[in-house]
């Protein structure tokens, strides 16, 4: 059966890519220009070079490491014997140029941050840049390894090596790749039909090191995955419970991650509820407050509604229902920035390997590329007014334009995901060990 007409359902064996000296001439070109276009990404992480093309690479006026500092001073903060949430820098011994509040589970302060507090910020963050380096290539070797064709294996390991958000990433010391590496681990495992533990361990880790990937307890319920369930709650319990009685005030700081503050310009805001803030604003620029907010609840039942109805179907895909589960995220979370989009690449590359659809490339295209920031603030008017960054665009389609351009290349996959399961729904023992 040739690649291209496996069906969604498809177990294929284990293979191990092809040989870089038989790729043909046009496959070569591909895997070039991808390697050339992340080298373009790393290089720009020294000096700038696409700085202009990212709002949040403009608004913190090239100063970077603002997300990773954020792990470095909690881990300080740790060994003073003060909250890892504690952001006041007058109770805390500030030891990082710059920093944004800490925002997860505590466990990755008290480890990850303590461990690298071993070594001077500006070392740890350049460590932490390899660190995500490596991570990266090694998704894209898995990849490759994986594939069934050189069509596929290119295609694979340019999906993640030329996926401009990544700069982002490495910019600001993010951790959405080690979100996305767990990711792919767990999908790879469910798609090899691999025992529990090889799906359950990487996504119980996701949750303990970036609470988003939560989202995928539906499905494991789904599948009665209950030890897993269950090791993940105790998991979060006993990584967490004894510092938040020891820090009680710290428990109101993590928790403040979840509450959204009213719907509001934000240019920085990639996210679908951004674009459907954008977009009601302009086609009812007097909706209120309370409107916007009614509006927003009602997008987050439909969407959570819709993904709960796919999954408690009479029969389950575990890929499908994870790669669901993934991209509802970008649906209703109310703070995606550019960099969390990294977190669909898993998801990107297990779709198109397994159905090879030109519609997924499609999509991965238009994430992939630069938003128009560049276009819009050309002269980076955000790192000095700052202002701007909470200001709608003028005019109001412009700002609907502008958050659409990853707004409705997610919404589309989102579509897509849930449109395979309703139209090709998988064995019953889909996912099972």
């Amino acid at each position: 059966m040739d690649d291209a007409t496996l069906p969604l359902t498809a177990r294929p064996g284990p293979t191990h890519g092809p040989s870089l000296r038989r790729l043909r001439t046009w496959q070569a070109a591909i895997l070039v220009l991808a390697v050339l276009v992340h080298l373009s990404l790393l290089v720009s992480w020294r000096t700038g070079l696409w700085n202009r093309f990212t709002f949040d690479s403009v608004a913190t006026g090239g100063w970077r490491g603002w997300d990773f500092f954020a792990l470095y001073q909690a881990g300080r903060n740790v060994l003073d014997g003060v909250s890892a949430y504690e952001s006041d820098n007058e109770r805390i011994g500030v030891v990082v140029p710059r920093y944004t509040p800490f925002r997860y589970l505590p466990i990755s302060a008290y480890t990850v941050g303590v461990a690298l507090n071993a070594v001077s910020p500006l070392w740890a963050f350049r460590m932490w840049v390899g660190f995500e380096e490596v991570l990266l290539l090694g998704c894209a070797y898995l990849s490759w390894r994986r594939a069934r064709d050189a069509t596929g294996a290119v295609l694979a390991a340019a999906m993640w090596l030329a996926f401009t958000p990544y700069y982002l990433e490495i910019y600001l010391g993010q951790f959405s790749v080690v979100q996305a590496a767990l990711v792919y681990l767990a999908l790879v495992a469910w798609g090899d039909r691999r025992r529990d533990a090889a799906a359950g361990a990487p996504w119980i880790a996701s949750v303990l090191w970036k609470q988003n990937t939560a989202l995928l307890a539906p499905v494991f319920l789904r599948l009665g995955r209950w030890k897993t369930l269950l090791a993940a709650g105790l998991a979060v319990a006993i990584t967490s419970a004894p510092y938040f009685l020891l820090y009680p005030e710290a428990l109101g700081a993590f928790l403040g991650n979840f509450r959204a503050d009213a719907p509001g310009a934000m240019l920085g805001n990639l996210g679908v509820r951004q674009w459907l803030y954008a977009a009601a604003s302009a086609l009812a620029p007097g909706l209120s407050v309370a409107g916007h907010e009614a509006l927003q609840a009602a997008w987050m039942a439909l969407v959570v509604g819709a993904a709960l109805y796919l999954t408690f179907r009479r029969r389950a895909d575990a890929v499908l229902l994870a790669c669901l589960w993934m991209t509802t995220y970008f649906l209703v979370y109310h703070h995606v920035w550019e960099h969390h989009y990294v977190m669909a690449l898993p998801v990107l590359v297990t779709l198109y390997r397994r159905a090879r659809s030109p519609l997924t490339l499609a999509i991965w295209a238009l994430l992939a590329v630069w938003t128009p920031y560049v276009l819009i603030d050309p002269a980076g008017l955000a790192f000095y007014h700052a202002p701007m960054r909470w200001t709608p665009l003028d005019p109001p389609l412009l700002d609907v334009a502008y958050h659409a351009v990853k707004a409705l290349p997610i919404l589309a996959l989102w579509g897509q995901v849930a449109w395979w399961i309703v139209r090709r729904p998988a064995q019953a023992e889909e996912g099972r060990a």
